[in-house]
């Protein structure tokens, strides 16, 4: 077998929007009922889908915009769609174990709530953990083949929303 490197990108954007949003977005992510996933404290993605999402809704709408036309221009795509989003609440201790995400493009977190920044999303490539910085109100986009975790979370609570998405070319 032949292997032929190549680069790939990982994005931080800054969500202008952040400051705006947070408040309104934790309100309705803590009128979401109680659900805990895989190690994670609270979350929403194994709720059933038909399942009202307010914030989903909001974030998708007026928050996540004009970031994703920043990535829909650096890349010259025709377009871009999140296929899916869920949120994920971290307590003391709590994590996601090590994973990725199939039959997408792009993984992406949007930090709401980081009140350290070493409980970032770690991604690993190649059996490294990718080394970047990043703080509340960023969003995290990197390839979804590539494996990613939340390790144990600290003391204060770390909120994100994560989403699937993909760019498409050539309409």
């Amino acid at each position: 077998m032949k292997i032929k490197r190549i680069e790939s990108e990982v994005f931080i954007l800054d969500v202008p929007e952040h400051n705006q949003y947070k408040d309104e977005l934790l309100k309705l992510i803590d009128e979401m009922p109680d659900n805990s996933f895989d190690g994670v404290s609270k979350s929403d993605w194994s709720l059933p889908k038909t399942l009202e999402r307010k914030y989903l809704k909001l974030f998708y709408d007026e928050v996540i915009v004009s970031s994703m036309l920043k990535l829909k221009d650096y890349f010259k795509a025709d377009a871009w769609r999140i296929e899916n989003g869920w949120f994920q609440q971290y307590h003391k201790n709590s994590y996601h174990q090590w994973h990725n995400h199939i039959n997408i493009n792009w993984a992406n977190s949007y930090f709401l709530e980081l009140p350290d920044p070493k409980f970032r999303t770690q991604i690993k490539i190649k059996n490294k953990i990718l080394k970047y910085d990043v703080k509340e109100g960023q969003l995290l986009c990197f390839p979804a083949h590539l494996l990613h975790r939340s390790k144990p979370n600290g003391k204060k609570r770390k909120t994100v929303i994560a989403f699937n998405s993909n760019f498409t070319f050539g309409l």
